[in-house]
């Protein structure tokens, strides 16, 4: 009998449950147990701090269905029928309770009459010092089909030194014909006849430093068993290709893609479904395109897809449409993904406009650049040369590679790597040292410290008992006047730097002490460490101290923390549910609001926000705060952070319509807020940009700041009136209008004047035409010219040369302008005005483009104009090879 995956999934849970597991949810792919690590790649990682002891929860037992994504196999994806990016890891855990019996025992239990899994076709490996695993299997399956295998494949390390211990593996055998017909062929082969089903790690030592294993008083079980895998083998596939999770997903991207699936494209679209699977998965969580970290890892693989869609003949976006139909597999499992999928259709869809866009212009240029290296009988691109194409043009190095090869080429991968070190050195030293704090230090702190209560809420001045104190990174006895340091107290009033809101300020005194609070974060759990300048006295481990965090800072901070759910929500009903929090930063200052959207906002619409902002907050409404289960609170429409992981029970803030007593606004929300809507008195946006790739920012003052802001505006008005001579505001304004367009008549005055004198100067500026392979190329550098002295300049050059390609440069103290133009017949020829001045825009850090026979653009980096205009040069010598390459190969064609 047939199961389905979800069948599958929640059989798993409940067997385990059945067996006293406490079910987790899934963790985020960003990982919440290990800040190290990129992303979850394991069931494990979450529970991170159940296995070193350090965790509060009371459950010994747990079992779990991780989302997981790796990029180890990612050369593999398509090409085997058992390696993919993102899948699903079905595991259960033991922390100090049961061990190997049960652990085996419950696990061939489970495949073998849940799964119904054929007893003879299982086989099992043991690490070949584990004699103690060994015979727990030998009275479940014959000597025969268990294999000892050595440390490489069935010892587990947490590190060079710590926990570890021995695993043991449950294979399936696929058949002969999957395998790969050598005589060696068995277990542990790298063919794909024996599929890996269900490891099982026996965390039972402590390596010490030389290697020895001490015995672990509490010893654990971590177990993994890819969900993919075992719905294939439950149903007799084996491929796990070939099951509900994917079958769906192909034939939609076979649909979408236009083809036939056949043998020839069940590779790509394979990749396709995992990769747009992982796509959908990683946005849903919170990761956004980018050219670093998560986020570069994100982009890789949704243009990976994308490209292998325009092998197989399409050139149009389509992933976002076929995220569709991930939805529609997964909802039931991850119900969160309904709240998120247009969002996460529209951030797919900005990307792949933009990297069709990028991989058009970038492979014209990778082509020319292999046509040339060809006509030289060069068989490996340069370091520096696939370096330019990723960093002028955002072609991946992957993709570059893979072309490369295609085309009988190699690149310079170690001459890459030492370009782009070159590059990024500037930007490493931009992050080193940002302050990122050594969880291993504080969970220690936390282990013994425990839990900070925080009771500041609704308490000022709570005393609490130095459980720590910290001074240069190590644990001290005492702190004296002057010093710095950081204290851990038992309880606190203070605010901890939190969900983007800043941690409070204020004092921490008793009669012998007081010190300046600085700043509260909370590195791991709920463990508040303060920041603290000693102003007088000392103060000792086991003191009690009184906690006064500053009412006025805390209370400006929570109009603008109440403010960013009231922009939310107007943004929502203003733009659509697409709006998603991407980010944000509260402070007594002023507001930042991170959102997803398209596309920029126009002043009139940012005008509506701001208004209706304001009416909410005359409207006076209550601001409610409650405590409740998680699901309670998405039943009533709570919205989430993006990405971020929730305990069972959260705390939300609800913001009440007085009119028909309808809500406003609901989130789940840690921060501190005002007690009504009319407490933040007045809201007022300051800037509205871009950050990303359809990712906008909204920087805005409430109350007191809001005022301090629109002060100093009206200041500046009253200012610059005055100096004009100009009283009421319509005056004022006709007065500015008027000086502008009298600037504006002598500006256009000076062109004239200059453009006569590049005119007049067009002898010398011949002088500087080179000849390349019969080509005329001109480029030139002028001071201080408007794009149409460079258009009358540019006609007059063609005028004098008939044939020719142009870059005229105009550089004034501030920034670079600067056209091509292309003669018709260069353009006939091949030659595109816009592809060179794209590449020549990436040279001074600007940007450009156009049409074939004329383009135009511009930059700030003044310093790079004269080694730009050298490049366009050589890259002007690839364009004419590339050219007479093609014309000799016609040439020779004609003959044959």
């Amino acid at each position: 009998m047939k199961k389905t995956s979800s069948q599958i999934r929640r059989e798993f849970l409940d067997f385990f449950k059945k067996n006293g597991a406490e079910i987790v949810p899934s963790d985020s792919l960003i990982p919440s147990g290990d800040s190290t690590l990129l992303f979850t790649s394991a069931g494990m990682v979450q529970f991170k701090q159940h296995f070193l002891g350090q965790s509060k929860d009371a459950f010994t037992r747990a079992a779990s269905c991780q989302k997981c994504f790796r990029t180890s196999d990612i050369e593999q994806i398509g090409q085997t029928t058992r390696h993919l990016t993102f899948f699903e890891m079905l595991g259960n855990f033991s922390f100090g309770d049961y061990f190997k019996k049960e652990s085996i025992n419950w696990g061939w239990e489970f495949l073998t009459k849940n799964m119904s899994l054929p007893i003879d076709k299982l086989y099992i490996t043991v690490y070949k010092d584990d004699d103690e695993a060994e015979e727990i299997w030998k009275k479940i399956v014959p000597a025969s089909r268990i294999t000892r295998m050595g440390e490489d494949t069935n010892f587990w390390n947490m590190g060079d030194t710590g926990p570890c211990g021995p695993c043991s593996e449950i294979y399936i055998d696929l058949g002969q014909d999957c395998g790969c017909g050598k005589p060696t062929c068995s277990v542990g082969c790298d063919c794909d006849r024996y599929l890996e089903i269900w490891n099982h790690v026996f965390t039972q030592f402590d390596k010490q430093p030389g290697g020895s294993l001490k015995p672990l008083p509490r010893k654990n079980i971590d177990t993994g068993m890819g969900l993919e895998r075992l719905v294939a083998a439950a149903n007799g596939q084996k491929s796990i290709f070939n099951t509900d999770l994917f079958m769906p997903i192909m034939e939609a991207a076979a649909s979408i893609l236009k083809i036939k699936p056949d043998k020839n494209n069940t590779v790509q679209l394979r990749m396709i479904a995992d990769h747009c699977r992982a796509v959908t998965f990683l946005i849903s969580d919170g990761i956004l395109p980018s050219n670093e970290g998560r986020g570069y890892v994100l982009r890789r693989i949704l243009r990976r897809a994308l490209r292998t869609g325009k092998i197989l003949g399409h050139s149009e976006p389509f992933l976002n449409e076929l995220s569709s139909a991930v939805f529609k597999i997964m909802e039931p499992a991850y119900p969160e993904l309904s709240a998120k999928l247009s969002n996460i259709k529209s951030i797919i869809s900005v990307e792949e406009e933009k990297f069709l866009e990028t991989l058009q212009s970038g492979s014209d240029i990778l082509f020319q650049m292999i046509d040339s290296y060809k006509s030289k009988k060069a068989q490996i691109i340069s370091g520096e040369d696939v370096f330019k194409l990723h960093d002028t043009y955002g072609f991946p190095f992957d993709l570059t590679k893979e072309i490369a090869l295609e085309n009988g080429l190699d690149i310079d991968g170690e001459g890459f790597k030492r370009r782009q070190a070159e590059a990024q050195e500037k930007s490493r030293a931009s992050w080193e040292g940002s302050g990122e704090k050594d969880i291993a230090f504080y969970s220690a702190i936390h282990k013994k410290a425990g839990d900070t209560v925080f009771e500041g809420y609704d308490k000022n001045g709570v005393e609490g008992g130095v459980l720590s104190l910290i001074k240069d990174g190590i644990e001290v006895q005492t702190l004296n006047a002057g010093e710095t340091g950081e204290i851990v107290l038992s309880k606190t009033s203070f605010y901890a730097e939190s969900g983007g809101q800043i941690g409070d300020i204020g004092i921490l005194e008793n009669n012998l002490f007081k010190a300046e609070v600085l700043g509260v974060f909370k590195p791991i759990g709920s463990l508040f460490v303060h920041k603290i300048k000693v102003l007088s006295g000392s103060v000792k481990a086991k003191d009690i101290v009184k906690t006064v965090f500053d009412f006025q800072t805390r209370r400006q901070t929570a109009r603008h923390h109440t403010c960013v759910h009231l922009l939310q929500a107007v943004l929502r009903e203003i733009f659509g549910s697409h709006i998603t929090q991407a980010g944000s930063l509260v402070s007594n200052n002023y507001l930042r609001f991170d959102f997803t959207h398209f596309a920029p906002i126009k002043r009139e619409d940012l005008f509506a926000i701001e208004r209706k902002v304001n009416a909410a907050i005359m409207e006076n409404m209550p601001v409610i705060v409650k405590t409740m289960p998680i699901s309670e609170a998405r039943s009533a429409g709570a919205m989430a952070l993006f990405g971020e992981k929730y305990g069972e029970t959260v705390r939300t803030i609800s913001i009440k319509n007085n009119q028909n007593n309808s809500v406003f606004s609901m989130e789940l929300c840690g921060g501190t807020h005002v007690e009504r809507s009319g407490d933040i008195g007045f809201f007022k946006i300051i800037s509205e940009s871009s950050i990303g790739a359809q990712t906008r920012r909204i920087e805005a003052m409430a109350g007191l700041a809001a005022c301090d802001y629109i002060d100093a505006q009206e200041r500046q008005i009253l200012q610059t009136a005055e100096f004009l001579n100009a009283g009421g505001k319509d005056v004022f304004f006709e007065k500015v209008k008027k000086n502008a367009a009298s600037v504006k008549e002598l500006e256009n005055q000076i062109n004239v004047l200059k453009s006569r004198q590049f005119l007049s100067d067009i002898d010398s500026y011949l002088k500087e035409v080179q000849n390349i392979k019969g080509f005329n190329f001109a480029p030139i550098l002028v001071k201080d010219a408007d794009i149409k002295s460079l258009r009358d300049l540019s006609d007059k050059i063609k005028e004098k040369l008939t044939s020719a390609v142009i870059i005229l440069v105009s550089q004034s103290q501030e920034k670079v302008s600067f056209i091509v133009s292309v003669t018709k017949d260069y353009v006939q020829k091949g030659i595109d005005a816009g592809k060179i001045a794209k590449s020549f825009a990436a040279d001074i850090n600007g940007s450009g483009g156009g049409k074939a026979d004329f383009a135009q653009g511009g930059g700030k980096e003044i310093s790079k104009v004269e080694k730009a205009l050298k490049e366009a040069g050589k890259h002007m010598f690839i364009i004419v090879a590339s050219i007479l390459v093609e014309k000799a190969l016609n040439e020779a064609g004609k003959h044959i």
